[in-house]
């Protein structure tokens, strides 16, 4: 079988990741079906049954995405005499007449807590991707054969929003490492807060900057770690930058997370600090209830609401809220990739 792999949107952050993990899974288990990957540049490399089609000119512009989905793309698609496409970008190749399945990780155009302005700057990027980029999204998720989603939440807002049937959308969790051989002999502060985060908007930083502000009038000794460069210089806030995976987990072997991110797909850092045994400050979102589930060492607040996030905080500082001895173990592991392309090749047989 001929198999397309659409990805030409992927750069940098999480979407990078995916691609690669794929490839790297395909590379490595796939040896029977030919493989045609379009990317936007040098990030993945040809191999046996894999072949790697640059198309970086597309990648320039949204306007040139959209030129290549809508009008241009089914040339090529024809020309590769493929059986099946499988789009990791989110969206179809409008006018083919083979089956599409999308893997559906962005979770923007399909939340309610917030709605972007057009008006703020610092949020214009973000309502065009919602607003905007959200409708082409909409519109993929009718046309498509088949959609993978990561979590049960993604699947009923597919279904609400885009009045898709249930039936359409297959539910595979991402890859989740067992971590038990990262866990490291630490003491535990009550003192210690770590969030491992980037600088968008949803992620959400303001939440703990505000309910900093609201402690710091309590002459309490705490630090709040951050893995972002630079930010509001702040009393009690640390800003460590990126670090190695290994020390992320010593963080949560150490300390707290807070987790105050109000749009995620998965959230892993909250599954990785369960099985750290960390105590976990949680957004009260579904997709943190359907991620970290019953462990007990959670406790959500509104993210939208700092005052809540700081008398959970000040609780642990003072041990009103005491660390539970559990741990969130994961025992077994498998690659769900195969789960994925056992889908994208069935869609054909369908």
């Amino acid at each position: 079988m001929r198999i397309v792999v659409n990805d030409i949107a992927a750069s940098s952050g999480g979407v990078l990741t995916v691609l690669k993990d794929f490839y790297e899974f395909v590379k490595e288990n796939d040896k029977e079906n030919e493989w045609f990957f379009l990317v936007g540049d040098d990030y993945i490399q040809p191999s046996e049954n894999i072949h790697v089609i640059k198309l970086p000119e597309i990648k320039k512009s949204y306007i040139k995405r959209l030129i290549f989905d809508f009008i241009t793309g089914k040339k090529l698609i024809k020309k590769l005499n493929a059986d099946c496409i499988f789009s990791l970008q989110n969206t179809v190749i409008h006018g083919v007449k083979i089956p599409q399945t999308v893997y559906q990780h962005q979770p923007l155009p399909f939340q309610d807590i917030k709605n972007y302005s057009f008006f703020k700057k610092d949020e214009r990027k973000l309502a065009v991707y919602q607003h905007l980029i959200g409708k082409i999204i909409f519109l993929s998720a009718k046309k498509a054969d088949k959609l993978i989603v990561q979590t049960e939440w993604m699947r009923e807002a597919i279904c609400e929003k885009c009045s898709v049937s249930k039936e359409k959308i297959v539910k595979i969790a991402p890859n989740i490492e067992n971590s038990d051989s990262m866990r490291v002999a630490v003491e535990r502060k009550n003192n210690i807060f770590f969030f491992p985060t980037s600088n968008m908007p949803y992620k959400n930083i303001s939440c703990i900057y505000e309910a900093c502000k609201l402690l710091e009038s309590k002459n309490l000794d705490f630090t709040v770690k951050i893995t972002v460069p630079d930010g509001n210089p702040q009393k009690n806030i640390e800003y460590i930058g990126q670090i190695p995976r290994n020390e992320v987990f010593a963080n949560l072997c150490e300390g707290t997370l807070i987790f105050p991110s109000y749009i995620e797909t998965f959230g892993y850092p909250l599954i990785e600090a369960a099985q750290m045994g960390a105590i976990v400050l949680a957004a009260d979102c579904p997709y943190a209830h359907e991620v970290i589930g019953d462990y007990e060492n959670t406790y959500y607040f509104d993210p939208f609401k700092p005052e809540q996030l700081a008398v959970l905080m000040e609780k642990i500082i003072t041990g009103d809220i005491q660390h539970r001895d559990v741990f969130k173990k994961m025992d077994s592991v498998e690659n769900t990739w195969q789960k994925v392309v056992e889908e994208v090749i069935s869609a054909k047989k369908e």
